[in-house]
């Protein structure tokens, strides 16, 4: 039997001073440096992926309920009888057909039950107004705020929230 001869594993030399045994650990430092950043970039990718696939279902699913026909309330009007008034100072006179937009039809009910405190305060707001301030869309827009404001202050709180908007349904001043 032939005997096979014995390899010699190389041996690493060893580094005669301490600069030369600094070298290896820059190339590991090198390494960390070049790794780490990598490693963090994937760990942030799978985050954001798996945070995106599970919010994704959610928005989804709130789509399709946001599709879903969302049945609509009619608006409510409460239509006031048509008022006539002499304007300040005398020589013209104001027609004008109210409608108040309320949010139910439990605030329409109230509105009816204060109706005389209401006319009364309209019938004092519109006959304190002259033609030069009615002739105007701002002037026109002060006037269905001032009306708002009158047409609010008898009723209470609760009630007074549910009174929407004024509407003209027409306007006369001659």
């Amino acid at each position: 039997m032939a005997t096979k001869p014995a390899t010699k594993t190389p041996l690493k030399p060893v580094p005669s001073t301490p600069e030369d045994a600094a070298v290896p650990e820059k190339k590991k430092k090198m390494k960390l440096m070049l790794i780490l950043p990598i490693v963090l970039v994937l760990l942030g990718g799978a985050g954001g992926g798996a945070w995106y696939f599970m919010h994704h279902g959610k928005e989804g699913e709130q789509a399709e309920k946001a599709k879903e026909p969302v049945p609509v309330k009619p608006p409510v009007f409460v239509t006031l009888e048509p008022f006539t008034v002499n304007l300040q100072g005398g020589e013209h006179f104001l027609q004008i057909g109210l409608v108040l937009q309320v949010a139910n039809d439990e605030t329409s009910e109230e509105i009816k039950t204060y109706l005389p405190q209401i006319r009364n305060r309209l019938l004092l707001l519109l006959s304190s107004k002259t033609p030069e301030q009615l002739e105007s869309i701002e002037a026109k827009r002060k006037l269905a705020e001032d009306v708002l404001v009158e047409t609010k202050a008898p009723l209470g709180p609760k009630i007074s929230e549910g009174v929407q908007s004024v509407l003209f349904a027409s306007m006369v001043v001659q």
